[in-house]
């Protein structure tokens, strides 16, 4: 059983579902693209094998007034089979659930006609990556519109209209309050169509009253004995809200068809005993605590029912520990992403300036590759302007190419064959100050979002932490302590990386949070503890500790 989410990530910064620009700065499918590469990646890294796209993911696509975004799929045949490849090597099930406003079964022909091309177009993406019939687009019937059965005839009518691509990637979903289990199998009997069983809106609307299990059974019954069915899981929510109007604050309680945060593991436990019987299916999560929801199910899984947990994909030993999120300040959740990366030699800067990109080698890409800018860390080639990040451009789109159709003057280069990222820009715009280097290091990327560029003064100022990590940068430099983030040391062959040093003119400080020291160093560099208030402040007497061990060790070493 794999166990998914839909859309959104909480617990690593920066990853947005799909490039979320409006038109006027031209977002791109291909700029999406990137974003569900970042996210694939962080998914194999959190033992997460499940994943629903934002059905977004090609902006304005299908928009009536907007031709100009229309031919967006044929643009990224490579990016899409790119992604569909990752995907299918990391054993990760992909899906769409478009927005409520994609109905086949309005009276209105034009809305009608519109949802019809985006489930065509998100069917022919599913293809394009190369995906198997497991991966499916959801759809809910619709509305009544005063009378049920001409409802359902329409949405018959409409299914047969789309073309067999479309309606072969098309699975029906029983909602919480129109359209029973009963009411989808029906349909699935006049089309064949499969249904993905949800638990909360069977809870919550079955006038028929068929028990749990017959009622999955009968929607895992419609799919293929060689395709894996997919369900939807949710707990509802069970907290008060305080509302607060003219009159004062209204206490509301909750609604039992809204999703709760996380799941409840022993209703979840539940659920799997009421239905052992029953073929082995996927689950979405369908809980506002998206891909943490699903790392602490997995976890209370392993604690509460270890003879469930078993049947997980992957196993449970390879299954991440709950996270806390990789949090970015809230005011810059909405922020534009920016990625900083370095630029080492003339002509790739002529390149960037003169034509509009830059190169990125896919096996060298870095986690987070998506951005809406990019920005450049010149280095020593560029004399005045050197060790500092001096300009940034708007990012148009990423294309999938090889080294040797970049540079086709260089048709022997050893990589020719190699597959990049051109990443396409607009105009390099100069920052309204550079952004320098306190120390001569190595920086190939660096994530971060617009405002920490435009505002930043110094290189260490763009990466990005969580909160308690941020509070020690900001108290490091209150102090008035050079310290590096994300720092590189090198003892001969080997590179140590940690989140925080010191360098010092005898060895360093490396800086651990909390209790934890993080693993071996040169012989020459300490470990130093930041001890942490209830707060998430470092402790009173830490800071002056760190200053007597610089000390001891001759200072910082400036420009090291």
């Amino acid at each position: 059983m794999r166990i998914g989410f839909s859309v959104k990530v909480l617990g690593q910064a920066g990853l947005k579902s799909h490039d979320t620009r409006r038109w006027q700065n031209a977002p791109h499918l291909s700029v999406s693209l990137a974003y569900l590469r970042d996210i694939l990646g962080y998914l194999g890294r959190s033992g997460i094998r499940m994943y629903r796209m934002s059905s977004d993911l090609a902006p304005y696509l299908t928009h009536p007034d907007l031709p100009q975004f229309s031919g967006q799929i044929d643009e990224c045949q490579e990016e899409l089979a790119l992604v569909g490849e990752m995907a299918s090597a990391l054993g990760v099930r992909l899906s769409f659930h478009p927005t409520a406003h994609v109905v086949l079964n309005t009276p209105d022909e034009a809305t009608a006609e519109r949802s019809m091309r985006h489930l065509t177009s998100l069917a022919r993406m599913l293809d394009l990556m190369g995906q198997g019939p497991e991966a499916v687009v959801v759809v809910h019937v619709g509305g009544a519109y005063e009378d049920r059965e001409a409802a359902m005839a329409r949405w018959v009518s409409r299914f047969f209209e789309l073309p067999e691509a479309a309606r072969r990637r098309v699975a029906l979903e029983n909602d919480d309050s129109l359209f029973s289990l009963s009411d989808v199998y029906r349909l699935h009997q006049r089309t064949g169509v499969r249904v993905v069983f949800d638990y909360l809106h069977h809870l919550t609307n079955n006038p028929d009253r068929i028990p749990l299990d017959e009622a999955l059974e009968l929607a895992l019954s419609t799919w293929p004995e060689d395709v894996r069915p997919k369900v939807h899981f949710s707990s509802p929510r069970t907290e008060i809200r305080q509302i607060k109007t003219e009159a004062g604050v209204q206490l509301q309680p909750p609604l039992w068809t809204q999703h709760a945060d996380y799941v409840n593991p022993f209703e979840f436990v539940h659920f799997l005993r009421a239905v052992e019987g029953c073929r082995a299916f996927d689950v979405m999560l369908e809980a506002r605590a998206r891909d943490l929801a699903v790392l602490r199910l997995q976890a209370d899984l392993a604690r509460y029912a270890p003879d469930l947990a078993i049947h997980l994909e992957p196993a449970p030993a390879r299954i991440a520990e709950p996270v806390e999120p990789y949090a970015i300040w809230p005011e810059e959740e909405e922020d534009a992403r920016v990625l900083v990366a370095v630029m080492n030699n003339p002509r790739d800067f002529a390149l960037a300036r003169d034509e509009g990109w830059y190169r990125i080698p896919l096996a060298r890409a870095p986690r987070l590759v998506a951005a809406d800018y990019l920005a450049f860390y010149q280095t020593r080639v560029f004399g005045d302007e050197a060790w500092a990040v001096n300009y940034y451009a708007p990012i148009r789109g990423y294309r999938v190419v090889t080294r040797v159709e970049l540079l086709p003057d260089e048709p022997d280069h050893p990589r020719a064959k190699d597959r990049y990222y051109k990443v396409e820009i607009g105009p390099l715009q100069r920052l309204p100050r550079p952004i320098p280097s306190r120390r001569l290091r190595r920086i190939t990327f660096i994530p971060t979002t617009l405002s920490r560029l435009l505002s930043a003064r110094e290189i260490n100022d763009l990466w990005m932490g969580n909160p308690i990590q941020e509070r020690l940068w900001a108290e490091l430099k209150a102090y008035g302590i050079a310290a590096e983030r994300e720092y590189l040391i090198r003892e001969g062959e080997i590179t140590y990386q940690v989140p925080f040093a010191v360098p010092c003119r005898t060895g360093g400080v490396a800086l651990a949070i909390g209790d934890t020291v993080q693993g071996d160093l040169p012989t020459d560099w300490t470990w130093l503890c930041a001890e942490m208030d209830e707060a998430g402040s470092p402790a009173p007497g830490w800071l002056e500790r760190l200053q007597r061990e610089i000390a001891r060790r001759g200072g910082t070493a400036e420009m090291a």
